[in-house]
């Protein structure tokens, strides 16, 4: 979500007041101040995307697609950056949780104790024996 949002802020500011990228779930979509149609400089977003990209340390195993909307008039259409791994991506931004070594954590719920005899207690009331 925080590449999402920094590509749209970028997007944002490269359309110099005449548009504004917003996230919507998994997309980003534009909306334009100076043309009544709505559209903005396709190019331009294009052009954005990229320079984002070759930006991130990992870019080379970054692509953008055009994806050609359904009318046939050539325009609309969208575009769709794809990454090599999106989930070793999200995993490596998630951080790991890391207990003092004093304390023991409990598999199956958020119970943490320094005590390994109320540890044992609690595991065998979710059920398992130890």
């Amino acid at each position: 979500m925080d590449e999402e949002l920094a590509l749209a802020s970028e997007i944002s500011d490269s359309l110099k007041g005449g548009g504004i990228a917003l996230v919507d779930g998994p997309k980003i979509v534009f909306d334009s101040f100076t043309n009544d149609k709505g559209e903005v400089d396709a190019v331009l977003v294009e052009q954005t995307i990229k320079d984002f990209i070759s930006r991130r340390k990992d870019h080379q195993f970054y692509s953008v697609e055009k994806v050609a909307d359904d009318s046939g008039d050539g325009k609309g259409g969208s575009l769709v950056v794809h990454s090599a791994d999106p989930v070793t991506a999200a995993s490596r931004r998630r951080a790991t949780e890391k207990l003092p070594p004093n304390l023991i954590k409990c598999p199956f719920c958020p119970f943490v104790t320094p005590y390994e005899e109320y540890y044992v207690i609690h595991v065998r009331s979710h059920g398992f024996g130890m």
